[in-house]
């Protein structure tokens, strides 16, 4: 009888055992769940912040060069406006100091006597953004999309601008040896401007700082 006594003691000692084993087990399961939830919360969280802080910072780059775009596409005019003149007008009708108000550059725009190259956008701010590993983690495929095709947008522009500015100081170059070759010349820049080079660097500038200001709508809509 004793022996059996001793026998239940003993099982229900170890079914305490068990008992308090699995009891601890439990906390330290509860624990780490606990540890790795608030984990990665915080990673989660940080990682959202991380987003808006690029977010903000391409906000504020593209507002930056949908303004230069605005800007170049409005000093252009008075590149439209000689564009106009010299092919509205026979050349014999054409009057000299008319001609020499287009050449020179100002506040009213630029002339044709300008050869200064522009820089019309920064993509520092989109860089950082696509270095960072931040682009995995953004949810939205047509928004990220949008963000790089406006910066390949941008960047082709650039390029198209920089071409026809190239292309206006080749005309000057040749103005400059025919004049150094004695010829009388009166329209000046004739090629570059007779062809309406100027009116479509606008119209390319005025798209372009459309499609930015879209893309930053989008990005304020996704904040």
């Amino acid at each position: 009888m004793t022996k059996k006594i001793d026998t239940m003691n003993k099982s229900r000692k170890t079914i305490q055992q068990i008992i308090k084993y699995l009891r601890e087990l439990s906390i330290i399961i509860a624990g780490v769940s606990i540890t790795v939830g608030v984990g990665l919360w915080i990673n989660n969280n940080n990682s959202a912040k991380d987003q808006k802080q690029y977010f903000d910072a391409m906000i504020l780059e593209l507002k930056e060069n949908a303004k230069n775009f605005d800007t170049y596409a409005k000093m252009l005019q008075k590149s439209v406006r000689y564009s106009n003149y010299i092919n509205s007008h026979d050349e014999k009708s054409l009057h000299l100091d008319t001609i020499q108000y287009y050449a020179w550059s100002g506040p009213d725009g630029i002339g044709w006597g300008n050869l200064d190259p522009v820089i019309l956008y920064n993509k520092d701010a989109f860089e950082m953004f696509k270095f960072s590993g931040a682009m995995r983690q953004v949810d939205d495929k047509d928004l990220l999309l949008s963000i790089m095709k406006v910066y390949l947008l941008m960047e082709n522009i650039q390029n198209q601008i920089d071409g026809c500015l190239q292309y206006k100081k080749e005309v000057g170059m040749m103005d400059i040896k025919r004049l150094d070759d004695g010829e009388r010349i009166v329209v000046r820049m004739a090629w570059f401007y007779r062809n309406n080079v100027p009116r479509n660097m606008v119209y390319l500038c005025e798209q372009t700082a459309e499609h930015i200001r879209e893309t930053v709508s989008k990005l304020e809509n996704q904040k």
